[in-house]
């Protein structure tokens, strides 16, 4: 199996069991949901995963005559951690969950640019709305809230639910057998 075979795999399992979730358990997911924006748990969980990753990035990069300047990194890491819980707490979680959305982007587009088949269309055309959202969550966090209570209605959580057991469905379909 290629690396583009397990990340269609985990992407698709994803989609998958949030969609079982949200067709099955309508309620539970919908309160889900209505927390996650101002949920301080998956804030501060979300918040550590990009630092880190930001840091082990900024760590990775030739900065040319910046290098010297990386040292500082583990002190200003923990400290923008910390600024960040603290004084960004407002909405935290989706600007979070946003700004993985972004950073997940590039290693996923970096595989999928090298694999042969047109396939591959399907994982980069999803990492690119990926994009468009992390942005649009990044920039507006209160946009989650309003997409969940449009996503509210009866019907449309349903074709939500099942969109996202389709598009998980394909992928590991996908993953399977093509990638």
């Amino acid at each position: 199996m290629s690396t583009l075979s397990y990340i269609g795999l985990v992407i698709g399992s994803i989609l998958l069991l949030y969609g079982l979730r949200a067709f099955f358990m309508p309620s539970a997911h919908a309160a889900f949901m209505d927390r996650f924006p101002r949920h301080r748990g998956l804030a501060v969980l979300l918040t550590l995963i990009n630092v880190a990753w930001i840091t082990w990035l900024l760590f990775e990069t030739p900065l040319g005559r910046f290098e010297g300047l990386k040292p500082l990194l583990y002190v200003l890491a923990p400290l923008t951690f910390y600024a960040v819980i603290q004084f960004m707490d407002e909405l935290l979680a989706p600007r979070m969950f946003g700004g993985f959305l972004l950073l997940a982007a590039a290693p996923v587009l970096d595989i999928a640019r090298w694999h042969d088949s047109t396939a591959r269309l399907a994982i980069t055309v999803l990492v690119y709305v990926w994009v468009v959202w992390g942005i649009i969550l990044v920039l507006s966090p209160y946009r989650f809230r309003h997409s969940v209570a449009w996503f509210r209605r009866k019907r449309l959580a349903s074709l939500a639910a099942i969109g996202a057991m389709f598009l998980g469905g394909v992928l590991v379909t996908l993953a399977l057998t093509v990638y």
